[in-house]
């Protein structure tokens, strides 16, 4: 008889999966912003920004929650599976026909009048959802990260293709658009075909109700973190301009790849194990350590050093036209930073049924940010930046506390934790530090000190994880031995 894997082995391979696809993810899409930041100006990709934020902003509203609703729901029955593909399909056209309408009457609204020719193009993208949603959101239910991955990599690489291949045929601010439309029609035939046996075409609203309400509380607690940078960018459109917008993108873009292939993608996965480890003990306490120890060890360093490389590496990838984008990219690093000091509050809310009480404080975090934001822009690009630090340090001060307390973990021990991380983040990043400062902290710093830097930074940091015997040591050691009873995370 075949003996079930264990979760702690599943969970293990997931990551690896989720983890070596979408390192190669990261790299196309990484690849294809840099080949398409030296063939457009700021101003062309400001365009493009301006729809894609519009768009973004009501995808959220139509995908986030109902998303969720299925994967969190224990005893799932074909009627709710029904219901859910019916609220998103009529989400997804609500969406489809606001953004076709502001293409419509774009003139009038706004001063540029490409803005509309990419807001009529980009309408296709969530009608596109529509097939996409369930596919996606049920094998990721089942942890058939395999086939998630592998489809992601297919969309970005469609999208990456398209979008370089038009740029160089001179569609120009119209290129990134057409990426954007081809990669969604990959992904809703893709996932059609991988997913098949969860495809489904009837139309039913029993039972919408509760759906909705569950999306309603989703969005605020965890989609309003997602809708209000896209509010922050049409701020900086009105107020600072498209060119303006276009260096904010590419910093903010630059971060977020960073935070969606270390952090989004591993929560993803932790957020099962912790569902899995609830209903087996009652406790979240074990898992949330470790996991707070592990990201913090990884992603403080990375972004501590990120923004202290933030000149060198703007230039050095997409040139000296957007070096204005260098100080914006540090700042929000550093709000990043912050931000890890709260790491899985939107899991623990989901899990502890606290959903009402992240919502209101996930509105006041957003709406101190956004004002914040709007001030900044007042002044000038990197002013409007320091708004996300802002907006951080407010997120720190309210969910810390409340976040040892859902999960039940000493204060102490948590404390501890972030003090261990703190000092491999100082001692990852002081060669770079020094680098930079020998080299007048300019954007043209010698590459070839530049990378001896973080080379030894990099062996400090491992020197430091072996010395303090931290928790990730331990998990490096267990897969390059390849011993899936250590690594249960």
């Amino acid at each position: 008889m075949t003996q079930p894997i264990p979760l702690e082995t599943s969970v293990r391979k997931a990551l690896i999966w989720n983890y070596g696809v979408h390192l190669v993810v990261f790299v196309v899409t990484f690849g294809s912003t840099v080949v398409v930041s030296r063939l457009l100006t700021p101003y062309e990709l400001g365009i493009f920004g301006v729809g894609i934020a519009i768009s973004g902003l009501l995808s959220t509203i139509s995908y986030f929650g109902v998303a969720n609703y299925l994967i969190r729901d224990h005893d799932l029955s074909e009627q709710t599976v029904t219901t859910a593909f019916t609220v998103n399909a009529l989400l997804c056209l609500l969406v489809a026909t606001a953004v076709w309408l502001l293409g419509a009457i774009g003139h009038s609204v706004f001063a540029d009048s490409a803005i509309p020719r990419v807001l009529r193009l980009i309408t296709l993208i969530p009608v596109f959802q529509i097939f996409e949603f369930l596919p996606a959101t049920l094998l990721t239910r089942d942890m058939r990260f395999a086939s998630t991955s592998v489809m992601q990599f297919g969309k970005a690489a469609v999208n990456a293709a398209v979008t370089i291949g038009f740029a160089l045929a001179g569609w120009r601010y119209l290129s990134p658009a057409v990426g954007a439309v081809m990669g969604g029609l990959f992904g809703a035939l893709g996932y059609s075909l991988v997913g098949r046996r969860h495809l489904v075409f009837r139309l039913s609203l029993k039972g919408a109700g509760q759906i909705v309400t569950f999306a309603v509380q989703m969005i605020f607690a965890g989609g309003v973190s997602i809708i209000a940078p896209r509010i922050a960018e049409l701020i900086v459109a009105r107020a600072l301009g498209l060119s303006a917008l276009g260096l904010y993108t590419r910093a903010s873009g630059l971060a977020a790849m960073v935070w969606d292939g270390a952090y989004g993608l591993s929560t993803r996965v932790i957020f099962i194990k912790m569902s899995a480890e609830l209903r087996e003990s009652g406790s979240l306490t074990p898992i949330f350590l470790k996991s707070t120890k592990i990201l913090t060890a990884i992603m403080w360093p990375a972004m501590a050093g990120i923004a202290v490389l933030s000149g060198p590496i703007i230039t050095g990838l997409y040139g000296a036209q957007w070096n204005g984008a260098a100080l914006p990219l540090a700042l929000i690093m550093a709000g990043q930073f912050v931000s890890i000091g709260f790491a899985m509050n939107w899991e623990l809310c989901v899990l502890c049924n606290r959903t009402g009480w992240q919502a209101r404080v996930e509105i006041f975090r957003a709406a101190t940010g956004l004002i914040a934001f709007a001030f900044g822009a007042m002044v000038n690009l990197p002013f409007a930046a320091a708004s996300r630090v802002v907006e951080a340090i407010v997120g720190f001060v309210i969910y810390r506390p409340r976040m040892a307390e859902m999960a039940i973990a000493n204060p102490a021990e948590l404390s501890m934790a972030y003090r261990t991380s703190l000092i491999l983040t100082i001692v990852a990043i002081t060669p770079a530090v020094m680098a930079m400062a020998f080299s007048g902290l300019g954007y043209r710093a010698a590459p070839c000190r530049l990378m001896v830097a973080v080379i030894v930074g990099a062996i400090f940091w491992l020197m430091t994880l072996h010395r303090t015997r931290h928790p990730l040591y331990q998990e490096l050691l267990s897969v390059i031995r390849r011993d899936p009873a250590q690594a249960d995370a």
